[in-house]
């Protein structure tokens, strides 16, 4: 599918047509309902959209599925916030831990990022010790991302306890970008997924990996959005990138004065 096709079914959702369908599905009963095209989550109603794919996408519960993963292949650029977590010396952990341990210590960080990211951000991909999210103004229905992805970030390390004396309950660093990407159903045929690719997500993937237990690493185009000052400056070497890259550390969730 083509950028232009792509982007007019993105468009799509704001069309005569489109507003009148959704105030149909808005007439059945009952909420919670998706924050998109208002289709009924609860009730009876859910029984005569659910086979046509309106319910609770697999990214964020509070979006159906077509609006989200069947919506058609392919994809448009859109302006972005790409958030990453990690977990901190996960791979030693897991050489001196059970199967079992190391399953229930994702599952703790899983369930952490869902309760702190949903419903504003999409998870886009668990990978391992690794969570991935992205902030779309449709979506969260906030313009303000990037303060949002900042208060998320300092949510999730406080949710794991960085900001107890007892210390963490798992070392996780954050990473914070926005920017442009290209976002939509990648992929050919059976298999594509809705996701983003672009140098944001690799910016925000880069600077988790720089950050330190309870640490946030935020780009200098997040810092510049946001209403309040921003941390700590920073010059950092990213790998595949050709200059350093002006960053702004913060730790433990709380900002260090600004250099």
């Amino acid at each position: 599918m083509s950028v232009d096709a792509w982007s007019a079914f993105w468009g799509a959702t704001n069309t005569p047509r489109a507003r009148l369908a959704h105030r149909f599905l808005k007439l059945l009963p009952q909420s919670p309902r998706c924050g998109i095209c208002s289709a009924p989550f609860g009730g009876f109603g859910r029984y005569l959209v659910w086979p046509f794919g309106y319910r609770p996408s697999r990214k964020n519960p509070t979006v159906c599925a077509t609006c989200v993963e069947l919506s058609p292949p392919g994809g448009m650029p859109m302006t972005i916030g790409v958030l990453f977590a990690d977990m901190r010396g996960f791979t030693a952990r897991s050489e001196t831990s059970s199967p079992l341990q190391v399953s229930r210590d994702l599952r703790r960080f899983y369930a952490a990022a869902e309760d702190v990211l949903l419903p504003e951000a999409i998870i886009d991909k668990l990978i391992g010790d690794e969570v991935m999210a992205l902030y779309i103004e449709e979506f969260a229905q906030r313009s303000d991302i990037a303060d949002l992805m900042l208060e998320h970030a300092r949510a999730l390390l406080a949710r794991l306890h960085h900001d107890s004396g007892g210390g963490p309950a798992l070392a996780v660093g954050v990473g914070l970008d926005y920017g442009e990407a290209f976002v939509g159903n990648l992929g050919e045929r059976a298999i594509y997924d809705f996701t983003a690719v672009g140098d944001v997500v690799n910016v925000a993937s880069r600077l988790t990996g720089g950050a330190g237990a309870g640490e946030i690493l935020m780009s200098d185009r997040v810092a510049r959005k946001l209403s309040a000052p921003a941390g700590e400056r920073v010059e950092l070497e990213l790998k595949g990138k050709a200059t350093p890259e002006v960053a702004y550390r913060m730790r433990s969730g709380r900002a260090e004065a600004v250099a």
